[in-house]
């Protein structure tokens, strides 16, 4: 019977490592934490020694799990508390309340990443190490940040140190990082760290051996071999994902057990004691991992095989489902944060289902074919059940030929994987043996690449499937029959089914928990407009051809901030002030140092010219906009339609800068105009007809111009407003007014954050909900 005892134990540690990284800060959790684990491991203990020579009653048993999992989870939370203080040091926190500049030293822990920006941006995931400020140099820090940055003219990589002036603010609660850098000009490189890292010398000279490789293959190669995924360009990583290969774009935990088994066969072959062949193993599994860099799948994978190892040493069985339980639980208490990854999370889903479902499946299978192919199809089909509620929260469709494209790749995999490790280590010392393993492993991770392409271009490669967590509760139910159906005599099949069941409903319950926090998962990725839910005021983005337009910044810079991260904006191409109310340009600070052009209307106050020439020293250039200022966003053309540059009075709300987009996107932001600068605005005959969408003017007030609305005939208004503010925005009377119209309403005040997608001649839109109660 499958031993199941280790699920609930692991189940407490995800639950509480997402709780307890959700919070900012647990110094009062320290002590409690460590009482209670005392506790929990006693009472642990105690239950273990009374067991006796009979077999425990249920009860017991229950109790002893719950205590377990009590002091699993406490030490989660001790973790989590004990970190806190070397990841938030006292001197960035200052830096994030005053919101000075200041110089910063930092390690990358990862390559660089364009963005998708014609900006020359990247962003990288660092390590502050020291802060230098007014009061002198801070050294010995170690504090997780994602840094944005300009491409240095230097290249760089991972483990290598810079300095730079950044401004720096609060990272998302719950994210790795504790603070978001942005760099304020040139980084300079100050040391070559990565040069004298023997693992970064191997893969990036096996990545230039595989650059030389023809086609998809070679740029697969490094990814399979050793983790290097640079070669990969967007294109083929869609194909791949589209197949449900994308585990094979980079190293997966099954090349650990590649690692470990060879070593384990060689030396068998040999002769060699059971105690040397452990230690080898172990030596080989921590050279491959530090190779490779500590993926989430492969840490998983690393610390299951070394408990196998260590349990192998002691002459002690180890079942699957108990390792798998308490290498959670291991990685857990070390690494609490990566209980949000999806790479982890996907691993430990996969493995489960193998363990749990491909056994039973194989065995159903066997009733209408061979034994051989039975098993060949239980694998992926397993793997792709366990995996597929948490893969429908990041892409609602369900892929139908993964499971073929799965068996035909598995073969080619380790073959690849092998040939390209011996290729990576003998690059240096011996480069033409290198080039020809290299070689043989292109054949193999050709075939991959062309799997992945006939899968993905086939005529019908997937099926729509509800998005969200809706979608993930089907699968669910899909989940659960399956698993029962396959099995319903045996007792550990139907065990097995309520254990995937309830930790795919705890992931599920942790994307509910992370969409209420504003990291949501379901949103559709093709969004053209986003509506930020700012409070009471105006921040609007529009996207198109990798360029991302911000049209006014509402009141706030933290929520504008928390909008853009949780977007994934990292730099505005375009910035619109539609005119210099708090409420309308309040958030400037959020985007200052990371916009290229900005439009505003003309000058009127001194404080307005020094807001502007904040955003100049930031690098943007000012563009004063009247109408007929025209250009280009990504693939879609913009247009100024208001104010007329002969008419100076109309300033203000009256002379907000008016602009549309129009081609694959037709809209039109109207500022906060009212209803005399509407009549205006229609009378100069520069509106047009048939947009898709209007920014409604002034937050909904009731001084609008009904004929400006009948003429725009747009299909969706985006009123963007505050909760139960002051104003009673939006107005009874604006809202009739779009009724009347039959046009569709979106309001921040209600809906919170709004996406939404042209999809041919259809508006799809998504909106978070309120996050506060209103």
């Amino acid at each position: 019977m499958t031993d199941l005892r280790l699920v609930a134990p692991a189940v407490a540690a995800w639950v509480t490592a997402f709780a307890c990284t959700q919070a900012r800060d647990l110094p009062t959790m320290a002590p409690i934490g460590l009482g209670v684990l005392t506790a929990g491991l006693v009472v642990g203990v105690l239950l273990a020694v009374g067991r006796g020579t009979t077999r425990r009653p249920r009860l017991i048993e229950a109790i002893a799990t719950a205590a377990v999992s009590m002091a699993v989870a406490f030490a989660v939370c001790l973790s989590v508390s004990v970190s806190s203080s070397d990841r938030r040091p006292v001197a960035l926190e200052a830096a994030v309340a005053s919101g000075r500049t200041i110089d910063v030293r930092v390690e990358l822990a990862a390559t660089p990443r364009p963005l998708d920006s014609p900006s020359n941006l990247v962003v990288v995931d660092v390590d502050v190490t020291a802060v230098r400020n007014d009061g002198g140099s801070i050294d010995g820090l170690r504090a997780p940040a994602v840094l944005f940055m300009t491409q240095p003219d230097r290249a760089v990589g991972d483990a290598q140190v810079l300095t730079l002036s950044a401004r720096v603010d609060d990272g998302r609660a719950g994210d790795r990082e504790s603070f978001v850098l942005r760099a304020i000009g040139e980084p300079a490189v100050e040391s070559a760290g990565h040069d004298l890292d023997p693992a970064s010398v191997l893969r990036s000279g096996f990545a230039e051996l595989a650059r030389d490789l023809p086609g998809d293959g070679g740029a697969l190669l490094p990814g399979l071999a050793v983790g290097d995924t640079s070669l990969v360009d967007d294109a083929l990583d869609d194909r791949m994902t589209s197949a449900s290969l994308s585990h094979l774009t980079a190293v997966s935990g099954a090349n650990c057990a590649l690692v470990v088994g060879a070593v384990f066969a060689l030396l068998g072959l040999i002769g060699a004691p059971r105690w040397l062949r452990v230690a080898a193993a172990l030596l080989a599994l921590s050279g491959f991992v530090a190779l490779v860099t500590p993926e989430p799948s492969v840490v998983r994978a690393a610390v299951m095989a070394a408990i196998v190892l260590v349990s192998i040493a002691a002459g002690r069985p180890s079942a699957g489902v108990p390792v798998l339980g308490l290498a959670v639980v291991l990685v857990l208490m070390t690494d609490p944060w990566l209980c949000r990854s999806f790479g982890f999370a996907l691993s430990a889903a996969a493995t489960a289902g193998l363990l749990l479902l491909s056994g039973p499946l194989a065995r159903a299978l066997e009733r209408v074919l061979p034994a051989p192919l039975a098993l060949a199809l239980a694998l992926p089909i397993a793997a792709q059940l366990a995996c597929q509620p948490i893969i429908v929260l990041l892409d609602p469709a369900v892929p139908l030929l993964g499971v073929p494209a799965n068996m035909l790749a598995a073969p080619a995999a380790p073959v690849a994987t092998v040939l390209g490790m011996l290729s990576c280590l003998l690059v240096p010392i011996a480069p033409s043996l290198a080039a020809g393993l290299a070689m043989l492993a292109w054949l193999p991770a050709q075939w991959i690449a062309g799997v992945a392409t006939a899968a993905a271009t086939a005529p019908v490669g997937t099926v729509p499937w509800p998005s969200g967590l809706a979608g993930a509760a089907v699968w669910l139910a899909v989940l659960t029959t399956v698993a029962v159906g396959v099995g319903a005599r045996a007792v550990r099949v139907r065990r097995a089914a309520v254990v995937l069941l309830v930790s795919a409903a705890v992931v599920s319950g942790v994307g509910l928990s992370g969409a209420r926090s504003g990291e949501v998962w379901s949103r559709p990725g093709d969004w053209a407009i986003a509506m930020c839910d700012v409070g009471q005021g105006d921040a609007v983005l529009v996207r198109s051809g990798g360029s991302t337009a911000l049209v006014d910044t509402g009141p706030d810079p933290e929520m504008l901030d928390d909008c853009l991260r949780d977007l994934g904006i990292a730099h505005v191409d375009l910035l619109v002030l539609s005119h210099f109310d708090l409420d309308h340009v309040g958030g400037v600070a959020a985007v200052t140092g990371r916009t290229t052009e900005v439009l505003h209307q003309p000058v009127v106050e001194a404080a307005d010219a020094a807001l502007l020439r904040r955003l100049e020293a930031g690098g943007a250039s000012l563009v004063e906009t009247t109408a007929g200022d025209q250009g280009v966003l990504g693939d879609v053309p913009w247009r100024a339609l208001w104010p007329p540059p002969d008419r100076p009075r109309y300033t203000g709300n009256d002379g907000s800068v008016v602009i549309e987009f129009r081609g694959a996107l037709d809209a039109i932001f109207l500022g906060d105009l009212g209803k005399d600068s509407e009549l205006a605005l229609l009378a100069d005959g520069h509106v047009g007809t048939g947009y898709a969408v209007v920014k409604f003017a002034h937050h909904g007030s009731a001084d609008q111009y009904p004929a400006l609305y009948e003429h725009i005939g747009a299909r969706l208004a985006l009123v963007s407003c505050g909760r139960e503010n002051d104003y009673g925005h939006p107005t009874v009377t604006a809202l009739d007014l779009l009724r009347k119209e039959g046009t569709a309403v979106a309001r921040s005040d209600r809906d919170g954050t709004t996406l939404v997608a042209v999809r041919g001649n259809a508006l799809a839109t998504w909106s978070s909900g309120p996050l506060e109660p209103g």
